[in-house]
C-alpha cells in the first residue's frame, strides 16, 4: 500500500485530506516540524501532500529537507496562495504538482493518482 505524509496547520484540511484518501496508508502532521519527526519514523515515504504556509516550516523548506533524505519523493502542494506563485515564476513551484485551496475532492483524487497512480 502507497504511504502518504500530509501536513497541514489546519485541522480540517488534514481530516479531509485523510478521509478522501482513505484508499491510501496516510499519516497526518500538524506543521513542518512535526512532519519531519514523523517522516524519520516512516521506513517508506511515497507521497508527501504539503501546505505552503505554515507555522515554523514551510512547505518549499519542508519539501527540501525531505528531498535530502528520500530524493525521489514525489510532492503534491496545497495552498491558497498558488495565484501569487503563478505570477512570481518560482522554479521549485512551477516543477510540483499544486492544488489551489479550496479544492474539491475529484481534484485532489486525480492530483494523487497522477503521482502515485491507482491505490
Amino acid at each position: 500500500m502507497k504511504r502518504i505524509l500530509i501536513v497541514d496547520d489546519d485541522t480540517s484540511v488534514l481530516r479531509f485530506v485523510s478521509k478522501a484518501l482513505a484508499d491510501y496508508e496516510s499519516v497526518v502532521a500538524h506543521d513542518g516540524s512535526e512532519a519531519l519527526l514523523v517522516a524519520a519514523g516512516m521506513p517508506s515515504l511515497d507521497l508527501l501532500i504539503t501546505d505552503y504556509l505554515m507555522p515554523s516550516i514551510q512547505g518549499d523548506e519542508l519539501i527540501g529537507r525531505l528531498r535530502a533524505v528520500r530524493p525521489d519523493l514525489k510532492v503534491l502542494i496545497m495552498t491558497g496562495h498558488g495565484d501569487i506563485f503563478d505570477e512570481e515564476n518560482l522554479p521549485w513551484w512551477a516543477n510540483e504538482v499544486h492544488l489551489s485551496k479550496p479544492f474539491g475532492l475529484e481534484a485532489l483524487r486525480n492530483a494523487v493518482q497522477q503521482l502515485l497512480g491507482p491505490a
